[in-house]
């Protein structure tokens, strides 16, 4: 999956020179990083090298802010004021809320509050529930709420011995719809439309059916960066 949050820094500015009580600071790569006693330094430390590695801290001054409500993680951020009403920005801080909680906090449910220059929340969006992101040979497997561990790990399995997971960085979301289980993964923009491709995917639809979720209805959804269909294939 392509770096997903240096799409988001156009939003954001570095304000406060006279804000208080925003907890302890750090900084990385121009990020100016609160957290509060609600959570710890290790765990802004692990937000603060995220925030880098995936392009969101890059040297231009931003100011956020890591704090918990009850088991809700919060994630503050300074952006300029009517950003927040831009559905476009609002669905990508969604689903970097949604990384965030599979990709850092097990899990854990996380909030992405848009705030103005003095912290105060503009609008809150709540991360969806991938759970706990599951690598298999450089395959990174999330999965909806409906979906146990044990069938996250029988799938993972497969895809090491069915050599799609190969060591080369992949993202899959395995979800459900009903009684169908839906195979969503990443693929480059254009090749859904392949014909020999959407066959592939087809025979791969069956195939997970038989070996995987015995022998329950698949449909394998390729998708963009943020899990976005783009064309849904139905088994062979």
């Amino acid at each position: 999956m392509k770096k997903l949050l240096c799409v988001l820094p156009v939003l954001f500015l570095f304000i406060f020179s006279g804000c208080t009580n925003l907890g302890k600071e750090k900084i990385f790569d121009g990020v100016q990083v609160y957290h509060t006693d609600k959570v710890t330094d290790a765990e802004a430390d692990s937000l603060g090298n995220y925030l880098v590695r995936d392009g969101f801290a890059d040297g231009q001054a931003k100011t956020v802010q890591l704090t918990k409500s009850g088991n809700t993680y919060q994630f503050r951020m300074v952006i300029k004021e009517g950003i927040e009403n831009d559905p476009q920005y609002a669905s990508v801080a969604k689903f970097m809320a949604t990384m965030l909680s599979a990709k850092l906090f097990n899990g854990a449910p996380v909030e992405m509050h848009f705030c103005d220059k003095y912290m105060k929340t503009l609008k809150v969006l709540k991360a969806d529930d991938y759970g706990k992101e599951v690598f298999f040979d450089g395959t990174g497997v999330f999965h909806s709420k409906d979906i146990t561990d044990s069938e996250v790990n029988t799938l993972g399995k497969y895809l090491v011995d069915s050599k799609f997971a190969d060591g080369n960085g992949k993202s899959v979301l395995l979800t459900k719809s009903g009684n169908i289980y839906q195979f969503r993964f990443v693929v480059k923009s254009g090749i859904e439309k392949d014909p020999s491709y959407q066959k592939t995917g087809s025979i791969f639809a069956s195939d997970l059916s038989t070996h995987v979720f015995n022998a329950s209805p698949v449909e394998v959804i390729m998708c963009d960066s943020y899990f976005k269909p783009l064309l849904t294939v139905q088994m062979q």
